[in-house]
C-alpha cells in the first residue's frame, strides 16, 4: 500500500461516509453552545434590559468590559472555568464518537448511513476507547513533563549566564520543536492505535497502543505521511479562512453599524456561517485522516 493509494482510498471512503461528520461536527457544536450559554446568560443579567444590553447588539464596548470586570471579579474566571472543563469533557466525547466512525469504516462506507448502527459501535467500543484514551493522555504528560518541563528548565539553566540572545532564543526554540515532534508522534500512535482497536475485534487497548507504536516505528515515513496530509488540509482551512475574509470589509461594517441597521446582525450571521463551514471541513478532514490510515492500515497486514 502506497502513500497516494491510501489517502485516495481515505478521501474515497470520507465522502461516502460524510453522514458521520455531521454527527461529529454536531455533538462538538453542541457542547460549544453548552459553553457559551453561561457567558451569554451572565452577561445578559449584569446589562438587563438597559441601553448597553441593546448597544451590545451593535457592536462590543471596551469599556463595558472593563465595567464588566471590576463589578463581576470572579465571572471571568468562573467562565474560563466552564471552557476549560468543557474542553476537557470534549475528549472522551470524541474518543467514543471515534467508534462509530471507525465502526462505519469497519461495516462498509458502501452501506447506507444508519444512527443506530453509529450509536452501538461508540457503545461497543467505548470502554476500551477510553483506556486507550487514558494511555494516550499519559503520554502526552510524559511528553510535557520530560521535554517541556525537565528539558526547559536544564536549558534555562545552560543559558543563564548566555551573553548572546540568540543562543538562548534558538536553545528555547529546539526544545518547543521537540515538544511538537513528541505530540505529533504520540497522536500518531493513537490514531493507528483506535484503528487496530476497531478493525481487530479482539485488542484491547494495550495490545492496540503496542502494536500501533510498533506500527508506527517501523513504517514512520509512511504512516507520518498518510496521518500528516490529511490533517494539514485541515489545518490549511484556517489559513485560506485568515487570507480569503474581506476582514477590513467586515471591521468597517461593524464599526459603522448604528442602532436599527441591518448590516452589522447580517455581518455577524454571515461569518457565522463561514465559520461553521470552515469547521465542518476540518472535521471532514479528520475523519479522511482516519480512513486514509484505516486503508494504510489494512493494506499493510
Amino acid at each position: 500500500m502506497t502513500i497516494g493509494a491510501a489517502i485516495r482510498q481515505g478521501f474515497g471512503l470520507a465522502r461516502r461516509t460524510r453522514s458521520v461528520v455531521w454527527v461529529l461536527f454536531l455533538a462538538n457544536l453542541g457542547l460549544a453552545l453548552l459553553a457559551g450559554l453561561p457567558i451569554y446568560r451572565g452577561i445578559l443579567s449584569f446589562t438587563g434590559h438597559s441601553l448597553m444590553s441593546r448597544s451590545l447588539l451593535y457592536g462590543f464596548s471596551t469599556d463595558w468590559l472593563v465595567d464588566f470586570s471590576v463589578n463581576s471579579p470572579r465571572s471571568l474566571n468562573r467562565y474560563a472555568e466552564m471552557i476549560a472543563l468543557f474542553g476537557l469533557l470534549s475528549i472522551p466525547v470524541n474518543t467514543i464518537l471515534a467508534g462509530g466512525i471507525l465502526g462505519r469504516l469497519r461495516r462498509g462506507a458502501e452501506l447506507p448511513f444508519s444512527l443506530g448502527d453509529f450509536c452501538r459501535d461508540s457503545s461497543h467500543y467505548a470502554w476500551r476507547l477510553l483506556r486507550l484514551m487514558i494511555m494516550g493522555l499519559i503520554c502526552y504528560w510524559l511528553v510535557f513533563r520530560v521535554l517541556h518541563q525537565s528539558l526547559g528548565e536544564l536549558v534555562n539553566k545552560w543559558t543563564s549566564d548566555a551573553s548572546d540572545d540568540r543562543v538562548v532564543f534558538w536553545a528555547h526554540l529546539g526544545v518547543t520543536a521537540l515538544v511538537l515532534i513528541g505530540l505529533v508522534f504520540v497522536n500518531l500512535v493513537m490514531d493507528y492505535a483506535r484503528v487496530k482497536l476497531v478493525m481487530e475485534e479482539s485488542a484491547s487497548a494495550v495490545e492496540a497502543f503496542l502494536a500501533a507504536l510498533g506500527f508506527s516505528l517501523g513504517r514512520l515515513g509512511k504512516a507520518l505521511a498518510v496521518y500528516a496530509i490529511p490533517s494539514l488540509c485541515g489545518i490549511a482551512l484556517l489559513g485560506i479562512y485568515r487570507l480569503v475574509i474581506p476582514w477590513h470589509l467586515v471591521d468597517t461594517q461593524l464599526a459603522g453599524a448604528s442602532p436599527g441597521a441591518y448590516r452589522e446582525p447580517l455581518t455577524l450571521a454571515l461569518l457565522f456561517i463561514v465559520q461553521q463551514l470552515i469547521m465542518f471541513g476540518r472535521y471532514w478532514f479528520r475523519v479522511a485522516t482516519w480512513a486514509s490510515e484505516w486503508s494504510y492500515y489494512s493494506g499493510c497486514r
